[in-house]
């Protein structure tokens, strides 16, 4: 373990708000377990309702998607979706897939840690906000492919 006293962990439980072994395990762990559920609620459970019309736009779509009109697509970033199995899905979609690509972004920085004393410079220099701003980047990017999925979907008729 590289850190096994927390001391160095760059983990946002650990180092904003203070957590210790126990708490990082059971958040993570509960974390990890819903991701897991959502993931399976998206690919197995979740079927949307569809708009009555052929011809909306990807805006409209995701508007409708999360709200049931297609007039609110800007509530999307200010208002919790009304319709809270899009949001279910949604999150099971972008969060796994975040985590999946985080998990290679972290690894790589972590070996790199382990074997590269210039990368160690860098990294004290600001590289954990870089890898945190990579990550909401994913995120977001995962956000507008889950969206374009489901417009595909919807424009061919599954």
């Amino acid at each position: 373990m590289y850190t096994p006293d927390l001391i160095n962990e760059t983990n946002i439980l650990v180092k904003f708000l203070g957590a210790g072994w126990t708490s990082v395990l059971m958040v993570q762990s509960s974390l990890v377990g819903l991701t897991v559920y959502l993931l399976y609620f998206y690919f197995f459970k979740f079927k949307p309702d569809r708009p009555p019309e052929n011809n909306l736009t990807l805006k409209q779509f995701t508007s409708y998607l999360f709200f049931g009109d297609t007039v609110s697509f800007y509530k999307i970033f200010y208002s919790i979706p009304t319709n809270k199995k899009v949001l279910f899905a949604s999150l099971g979609y972008i969060v796994s897939l975040t985590l999946i690509a985080t998990s290679f972004i972290v690894g790589t920085s972590t070996t790199f840690l382990l074997l590269s004393d210039n990368y160690k410079q860098l990294y004290r220099q600001g590289i954990p906000n870089l890898l945190y701003a990579i990550i909401v980047g994913l995120a977001i990017w995962f956000t507008i492919k889950y969206f374009k999925t489901e417009y595909k979907k919807y424009k061919s008729g599954l």
